[in-house]
């Protein structure tokens, strides 16, 4: 395989990525192809640590690649070798790079198939791909069905239940967690765009309308709308997303879906070689016409 630098240029920023393609890969025989997506998370998705380790979204792309499939990655704005600040892109500008990336992928002539892969809230990114029309397939590794109240709001009550509380203590907790999105939320109506916070020393920089999107943001709602196949990947422990999400998530999608949840995994499912040899498969049987229900 043979791995190529990429970039995506805009007024504001520019993005540098990699291209992997396999050997044999052409315009007259294209192979499937995935584009690893970075979601609106508090801190930006970059191919490399700071010591030069590869972070996932390269291993992915090489494992990808050695398995005779073309994946692309990318930092996003902020970090790595892009440029611009993260801090300062709302929802739509972070979506907006890995659109760019998705319609970049998709036009390379030993590509044929394509499918968004992403992790945890990148799910958000991948799923609106989908919608749009940008892919054709969806991979998607802790993917959760819930707005984020709904969700805290369960944790709260499975950690009460567990340490024999009320459902008054229950209420506090939410009733709290909603004064400060509320907050946040007048904060963002206000015009108040970026807070900073010092936290052990160390400057940390929110984007308010980015996180009061991201709170807000229902992938259940969307699901039905989505009818390209999906891969769900879970990891069984998963305690910041719990694997009954995905599960849910299954059950509304309005297309194909497989789903495997990994005993040994917990949040960070894409630490398994088992997942990433599933996900190869899947884009082999996808991107050959095959139906792998």
């Amino acid at each position: 395989m043979k791995t190529y630098p990429v970039s995506i240029s805009t007024e504001t920023h520019g993005l540098a990525g990699s291209l992997v393609l396999p050997e044999g890969a052409a315009a007259g025989s294209p192979v499937p192809g995935a584009v690893i997506i970075g979601g609106p998370g508090p801190l930006p998705l970059q191919r490399r640590a700071q010591d030069g380790t590869k972070n996932w979204p390269v291993v992915w792309a090489e494992s990808l690649g050695a398995a005779g499939l073309a994946c692309l990655c990318y930092d996003q704005r902020g970090s790595g070798e892009s440029t611009g600040l993260y801090h300062a892109a709302d929802w739509d500008d972070l979506y907006a790079d890995a659109e760019a990336a998705a319609d970049l992928l998709a036009v390379q002539p030993e590509v044929g198939w394509t499918a968004a892969v992403a992790w945890a809230d990148g799910a958000g990114f991948a799923l609106r791909l989908a919608l749009e029309g940008k892919v054709d397939g969806l991979i998607l590794l802790a993917a959760g069905a819930l707005t984020a109240g709904t969700r805290y709001a369960a944790q709260v009550a499975r950690l009460a239940a567990s340490r024999g509380l009320s459902e008054r203590v229950v209420q506090l907790r939410v009733r709290q967690w909603q004064a400060q999105i509320a907050d946040v939320r007048r904060r963002v109506e206000a015009g108040e765009h970026i807070a900073e916070t010092d936290v052990g020393g160390r400057r940390v920089v929110t984007n308010l309308r980015r996180f009061l999107a991201l709170t807000e943001f229902d992938p259940g709602a969307l699901a039905p709308h989505v009818t390209v196949p999906v891969l769900l990947l879970h990891g069984a422990t998963d305690g910041v997303v719990p694997p009954e999400e995905s599960e849910v998530l299954r059950d509304r999608l309005g297309g194909p879906v497989e789903r495997q949840v990994y005993l040994e995994e917990g949040h960070f499912v894409y630490r398994s070689a088992r997942a990433i040899a599933d996900a190869a498969a899947w884009m082999r049987r996808r991107g050959a016409g095959v139906a792998g229900e």
